[in-house]
């Protein structure tokens, strides 16, 4: 792109979208909502180091916050519960019913954002001139035309890989402002820098050494975990980049790690508990004082990614930017012991699915438990706070006793707009699907 062009577009994202930059002085006492996900983090495993005093500022936020266990739904598999989280519909309604599905040909492919048949929130806060910035959202490829800055879930994998320029620029909207990311990918494309940088264990190299003879690379999901950490590193800068820098109404930015580490994190328990942990379970002898030790074991195993992630919490919530925002911080589910492992999925049919962590924050917010809360519950709350009609077939309710606003309830129906879609790369498909056969998904 010339210097001419880059210029024009560069006008266009800050005047037709909507959008200031930093320092502009604007928009500072309009309200703002901000979605901060992480994948697969239950209170059952933060609790623990929350008592012991090693997560004091999540401890503090929890103090001041709304907060529950955030109820999810089986089958228990991110794309779904996302999905539900952002329509605030089942996924009967949505259309993302799994991980994949079988083609006419009978060529098995991920489900995509084509198939998804309700708006997301992003979509109907554009229909009211209000601008969005959504990073890496599952199923998200190819990103919906908002009011704002869209990075698709495909957007973190091409920038981490040498795909040409034309496929990575249509993971971004608008396009063009995939010039204002590209060194992103540069800065996180390095698995030591990364490390040094994040301050995130090298569980590969540990495996190595505390298991003699055996390779990292060949344990299920542990043998992709750098490849995955760079992913998050480039999504935790990518985000950074657009809070910094752009001023909208609406954020939401999505991490994985949580999820992905508890995949393999029993690999690195005490060899001898877990031999006596696996005993009884299969015969039938297994007490809640070995379960809460096994989760404690575990908890602990954990400390280092979660705090990152209240690192991550942080620093949004001390933004100065963010004086009269809603945060909302959400995981789709957390993990739980069954005779088979460690899982938040393919579980028996009479254990529920494992919920995840809610917390609420901000100006209006009743401090406290909330009794009730679930993954259909966030659509119409974050538009129940920006004043507009709820979805009048969303699944979920305003959190109500979460709030002390006065909004009227009322209700709308609002219809999925189809746009041009943008083709799928199938070399990404194909590296979606042996991801989540690593992972187990399918």
């Amino acid at each position: 792109m010339d210097r001419r062009n880059f210029i024009k577009n560069s006008i266009i994202l800050s005047s037709g979208l909507g959008l200031s930059y930093c320092g502009s002085g604007t928009g500072q006492d309009k309200i703002k909502v901000v979605i901060l996900g992480f994948d697969g983090v239950g209170w059952a495993t933060v609790d623990p180091l929350i008592r012991k005093g090693k997560l004091p500022y999540l401890k503090k936020l929890r103090e001041n916050s709304a907060w529950g266990d955030f109820k999810t739904i089986k089958p228990t598999k991110s794309n779904v519960v996302w999905t539900s989280i952002a329509t605030g519909k089942t996924m009967l309604k949505h259309g993302i019913m799994d991980f994949s599905y079988l083609k006419k040909n009978g060529i098995k492919v991920p489900f995509t954002k084509s198939q998804r048949v309700e708006p997301a929130l992003w979509q109907i806060l554009s229909s009211y001139n209000k601008s969005s910035a959504v990073i890496n959202w599952w199923v998200s490829h190819p990103p919906d035309k908002i009011k704002g800055v869209m990075l698709s879930d495909q957007f973190r994998r091409m920038a981490q890989n040498r795909v040409n320029r034309d496929a990575l620029v249509k993971t971004v909207h608008p396009q063009s402002f995939y010039e204002k990311l590209e060194h992103l990918a540069q800065e996180n494309k390095n698995y030591n820098k990364v490390i040094s940088r994040t301050g995130l264990p090298d569980f590969f190299k540990i495996y190595n050494k505390t298991h003699p003879g055996k390779n990292a690379a060949k344990v299920p999901v542990l043998g992709i975990y750098k490849r995955l950490i760079k992913h998050d590193a480039m999504v935790e800068s990518a985000s950074r980049y657009l809070h910094e820098n752009l001023d909208t109404d609406f954020f939401a930015t999505y991490f994985r790690l949580p999820d992905i580490t508890q995949h393999f994190i029993t690999h690195f328990m005490d060899k001898e508990f877990k031999k006596k942990f696996k005993a009884a379970y299969k015969n039938g002898k297994m007490s809640p004082e070995l379960e809460h030790e096994a989760t404690e074991m575990v908890s602990e195993l954990l400390l280092p990614i979660y705090s990152y992630m209240e690192r991550v919490i942080k620093e949004y919530i001390e933004s100065e930017k963010n004086k009269n925002t809603y945060f909302m911080i959400m995981s789709d589910h957390g993990f739980s012991f069954y005779d088979g492992g460690y899982n938040h999925y393919n579980l028996p049919d009479e254990m529920a699915a494992p919920d995840g962590i809610f917390l609420m924050h901000g100006p209006k917010v009743r401090n406290g438990k909330i009794p009730d809360v679930g993954v259909y519950d966030v659509a119409p709350t974050v538009l129940n706070i920006f004043d507009l009609p709820v979805g009048k077939n969303m699944d979920g309710k305003v959190l109500k006793s979460a709030l002390k606003l006065n909004n009227r309830l009322r209700y709308k129906e609002y219809k999925m707009k189809k746009y041009g879609e943008g083709k799928i790369n199938e070399n990404f498909q194909k590296e979606d699907l042996e991801e989540l056969k690593s992972i187990g998904y399918i």
